[in-house]
């Protein structure tokens, strides 16, 4: 029987050093972890993605008794240097043992440029049995993945198993500023999906401010039913909690780093919002 992986992103830590997620995260009772490089979200560089990096990234999971399936690895693959970009992330996902590069697409008018990074990069991924997972995005109104439906149509022209989706719950939501409800716009992703992140979300006078999941404006008990049945799609819990994004922009950070006990305790509530629909998770 699969066994279904809950995995918990580096962003809700984002301010303490990663050491100290680590040990946070592994002392809850929880054994996956995502590393996170997401522009805005954390502080990174392509140095985080040398062989050096990858090494380190190993031993530090192995001391904290720690696995990471996954990677966010966000990044414009319509850019200029993408192929060499993508490959390194591919790389390193390969290097610390875990299966999904998590990352962008790009903005419609750079299609034929996606399409050739990511046609450049899949006979690395498949021998490396790694699975480029594109993520849609939380602002982007040019985007070519704005939603479950545009994401799904396109990950199904490459026709990859290499080549799959990242559905994120909470962007489908705040990239069309409500429009899309991600209840109902989740079936769309089922057949193309091999990873999601969950993520909530409340709206204040213009501004999305994330929370701990089924704590905001998402129905998660809606949402969550379909995937009840489905434990080979890994879910990672994503808090992004010193966030904040107006409509239409990108996001910013906050100066305030929320004390450590109130992180453990949005991950907590999260995760019982998840026990509330799945039957096989463990309590914290």
């Amino acid at each position: 029987m699969t066994t279904r992986q809950i995995t918990i992103s580096t962003v809700a830590y984002d301010g303490y050093p990663l050491d100290v997620a680590f040990e946070q995260i592994s002392g809850l009772g929880l054994k996956l972890v995502e590393p996170a490089y997401i522009k805005g979200y954390m502080d990174f560089s392509e140095v985080d993605f040398s062989d050096s990096a990858a090494e380190t990234m190993r031993g530090k999971l192995a001391a904290h008794g720690l696995g990471a399936i996954a990677i966010s690895a966000h990044m414009d693959n319509g850019a200029p240097d993408a192929v060499a970009m993508l490959e390194r992330r591919i790389r390193y996902t390969a290097a610390i043992g875990a299966k999904f590069t998590i990352t962008n697409a790009t903005d419609k008018a750079r299609r034929a440029d996606l399409e050739r990074c990511i046609t450049a990069n899949l006979p690395l991924a498949e021998a490396l049995n790694i699975v480029i997972a594109l993520e849609n995005p939380g602002n982007g109104p040019d985007n070519l993945m704005r939603d479950g439906s545009s994401g799904a149509a396109l990950v199904a022209a490459f026709d990859s198993p290499s080549l799959r989706m990242n559905y994120d719950t909470a962007n489908a939501l705040t990239c069309t500023e409500g429009a899309v409800r991600p209840e109902d716009d989740i079936a769309a992703t089922l057949s193309v999906s091999s990873h999601m992140h969950l993520k909530d979300v409340v709206r204040n006078a213009g501004i999305w401010q994330y929370t701990a999941i089924g704590s905001g404006e998402i129905d998660y008990p809606t949402l969550l039913r379909p995937l009840a049945k489905r434990k080979d799609i890994p879910l990672t819990i994503e808090l992004p909690l010193r966030l904040r994004r107006a409509f239409h922009k990108d996001p910013q950070r906050t100066q305030h780093v929320p004390p450590l006990p109130d992180i453990a305790a949005v991950i907590k509530s999260s995760w019982a919002c998840l026990s509330s629909a799945f039957d096989d998770l463990p309590s914290l």
